[in-house]
């Protein structure tokens, strides 16, 4: 089954992403069009589809299944000349299809097992880590820290890192645990040896060939010594060339106001079309040039500073100056010098972005660096040298160390012996319980192919044909039928009563209900026979588009029937997402017995889009879908960050319903009874739209100008349910 789908970055669905979590095998996802409901549909069935590159699915035990989506691109897809045959059990004895139906149960339990199995696996790696991790923390305390002060130099690389220091114990013991030295005789060499011993030093790094590079390539960009200039063919342009002022403009186009006053000479002359054309002049190939600028001096910036620093760190090595003989006044000497020249070639970059018309030429810095890498190659040479001369005291060093490990391995013989059978019984129980998974996996393959092989010799596309069409008679739609094609091996063929194919004379509503019908099927069986017996999950995106009441009705029951042979296990579908716009379809299908409070296996979603931007909100089990009309007034009670054009859609749809129809003395009355010239006009934009039918985009215009506010919408829609003498209502549905 699906655990969670994460929605992120695609359609409406925002960068930062929308987590559907907790799904169950019954999931309800009510949203209105547009909302965003076919892009998870859509994602479902494709998910590899480069749009969806950042979306996700969480599969419970990481074990994926098909997943089969309806939605229109489905009828699209099928709904040919000749459509695919559907694979279901035929015309088969009892037997076989109480034979089949055993191997599935005996499949199914197979699962469960090598399912349990696993869990054991990951128990007992667990049991072992909690083993390691003890150890860990007991040699860390009997072994380094009651003896680092007596031997600090064996444990050298090893104090800081709890895990490397306990492999390095269990290493140490496979060697040897047999030691003929006392403590006293190890501690006696160690004064000898540790305390007194020449220093072997590192030599210092520097890593910067790519950086130096980096900082070369900038210096070099041809963009320094390029004139850049804006857009030639707008009318300005030949005013701005003639005075050779872009920068000082360009500038100044950050001054701008709103209310068209000139940045320079403060007075009311910047016309629309001026501003028109001093963006134009400065966008395209002028703005990327700039952007271009900006990036590689906020680039060189940063590598400088970097370059800067590591040079620093080297000066302050001690070993290059005592050890590696570095020139510590001439180094320094370079490094300030070749951090002069960073800071004047930045306060170039910086006048090139002020005044991009100008050209620049910066300094190459590469020959200062590589002086100073130079002194830092020749103090390493001569660290190397004195290593050198340390390596034949270091044999001596080692010698004691392995002497130490030897000596501490002897004395906690017992507590790692015991820690290492320990190891070994969690290994042996590992390889037990690997050894029945892999004979569980291999049983359940074999069982597949049986059962692949008994469907094999019990399919046939023929049920669906026979199913579609009993349904199609039961529901009223006998000018047309399914039938066998008589082209194509296991395919169908949508035909007229006179034996015309019907398929591009369908109403939609026929397309509709027919293409739901063979949806079903798929539920049932599998376009191929193999997979007949497959578990699966069904994705129902808004199945009753273009349906009559009647058939909407039907519809709902058939949904409700496949939910509860998913809830009584009778079903290879697995699990199901139900996502649709209508309210009675909503109900319908996830109709609950009043004397049933809670289903432990039902999830409810809302989708909505407010301001281009898709949420899901998670009702868990409780269904927030009662009726249209309360779910408008749910929408405005909740939805407090709705943009002002949303509130007042809503707030009109309210009105439409439960008014109906406001005679136009009554309008009138209404909107007179208001004090105020902005709230009779916002009075009269939400009763224009029950007798207009239609958003009234002057009134709109003309309202906004004065707010941009939704609480005095909100404050004007309360007053107009108390100056009818419905506040009762009002009190009631905002509650």
């Amino acid at each position: 089954m699906i655990k969670s789908i994460s929605m992120k970055n695609c359609a409406t669905y925002p960068i930062e992403g929308v987590i559907i979590e907790n799904c169950q095998k019954i999931n309800f996802f009510y949203g209105p069009n547009g909302s965003g409901k076919s892009t998870i549909s859509n994602f479902l069935y494709n998910q590899t589809e480069q749009k969806y590159s950042m979306c996700e699915i969480d599969w419970e035990n990481n074990t994926c299944m098909d997943i089969l989506v309806y939605n229109r691109d489905f009828r699209n897809r099928h709904f040919r000349e000749d459509i695919d045959g559907i694979f279901t059990l035929g015309e088969a004895t009892n037997e076989e299809i109480l034979a089949l139906d055993e191997m599935k149960k005996e499949r199914d339990k197979k699962q469960e097992k090598c399912l349990k199995r696993e869990n054991s696996l990951n128990e007992k790696k667990e049991e072992e880590k909690q083993c390691k991790d003890r150890f860990r923390d007991t040699v860390w305390n009997t072994i380094l820290k009651q003896n680092e002060n007596d031997f600090q130099e064996a444990f050298s690389g090893l104090r800081s890192n709890k895990e490397k220091f306990r492999d390095e114990v269990i290493n140490r013991y496979k060697k040897s645990h047999s030691s003929k030295k006392t403590r006293e005789s190890l501690i006696k060499l160690s004064n000898t040896l540790f305390l007194k011993k020449p220093e072997k030093y590192n030599i210092v790094n520097m890593v910067v060939e790519e950086l130096v590079s980096e900082l070369t390539n900038i210096e070099k960009d041809p963009i320094w010594e390029k004139i850049v200039v804006g857009n030639q063919d707008v009318p300005i342009s030949k005013l701005i060339r003639y005075l050779d002022n872009a920068d000082w403009i360009n500038e100044g186009r950050s001054y701008i106001s709103e209310n068209g006053i000139c940045p320079f000479c403060q007075h009311k002359t910047i016309t629309v079309d001026l501003e028109q054309q001093l963006n134009t002049f400065f966008s395209g190939e002028y703005e990327r040039d700039i952007q271009h600028i900006k990036s590689l001096t906020k680039k060189y910036q940063s590598l400088s500073e970097t370059l800067i620093s590591s040079f620093v760190s080297a000066a302050s090595n001690e070993f290059m100056v005592s050890c590696g003989e570095l020139d510590i006044s001439k180094y320094n000497t370079l490094l300030e010098m070749l951090n002069m020249l960073f800071a004047r070639t930045l306060e170039k970059m910086i006048s090139k972005e002020k005044e991009a018309s100008k050209k620049i030429t910066l300094e190459e810095s590469r020959g200062k660096i590589s002086e100073l890498l130079a002194m830092i190659s020749s103090a390493n040479t001569n660290i190397i040298k004195h290593n050198e001369i340390v390596d034949n005291y270091n044999d001596e060093k080692k010698k004691l160390v392995d002497a130490v490990w030897e000596f501490l391995m002897d004395e906690q013989k017992a507590l790692i012996s015991n820690y290492l059978n320990e190891l070994n019984s969690f290994e042996k129980a590992k390889q037990g319980i690997q050894k029945d998974i892999d004979s569980c996996k291999e049983q359940l393959k074999e069982l597949k192919n049986k059962i692949f092989e008994a469907g094999k010799n019990i399919t046939s596309v023929q049920p669906t044909v026979d199913e579609i069409n009993r349904s199609l008679n039961a529901y009223g739609f006998t000018n047309f039928k399914i039938v066998p094609s008589p082209i194509k091996e296991n395919s169908y063929q949508i035909q007229r009563l006179d034996g015309k194919l019907a398929t591009n004379t369908l109403s939609e509503g026929e397309e509709t209900f027919i293409s739901f019908l063979y949806f079903l099927q798929f539920a049932k069986g599998s376009i191929e026979a193999s997979k007949v017996s497959s578990k699966k999950i069904l994705v129902l995106d808004d199945p009753i588009s273009s349906l009559d009441s009647t058939v909407l009705y039907i519809v709902s029951s058939m949904v409700k029937s496949l939910i509860k042979d998913i809830r009584d296990g009778i079903s290879d579908v697995e699990q199901i997402f139900i996502l649709t716009h209508n309210v009675f379809f909503h109900k319908e299908a996830s109709f609950v017995d009043g004397r049933t409070k809670i289903l432990n296996d039902v999830n409810y979603w809302i989708i909505s889009k407010d301001n281009n931007i898709t949420s899901v909100r998670s009702f868990e089990k409780h269904n927030p879908i009662k009726t249209s009309y309360e779910l408008l007034w749910q929408e405005l009670k909740t939805n407090t960050m709705a943009s002002l054009v949303t509130v007042q859609n809503i707030m009109r749809r309210i009105l439409e319903n439960y008014f109906s129809i406001l005679g136009k003395d009554i309008d009138e009355k209404i909107i007179n009874s208001f004090d105020t010239r902005e709230d009779k006009m916002i009075c009269r934009s939400l009763i224009s739209w029950i007798n207009d039918g239609s958003h009234s985009i002057p009134d709109d215009l003309y309202i906004d100008s004065y707010t941009d506010s939704t609480e005095r919408y909100k404050a004007v829609f309360k007053e107009i349910f108390v100056k009818m003498d419905h506040k009762a209502h009002y009190d009631m549905m905002m509650a």
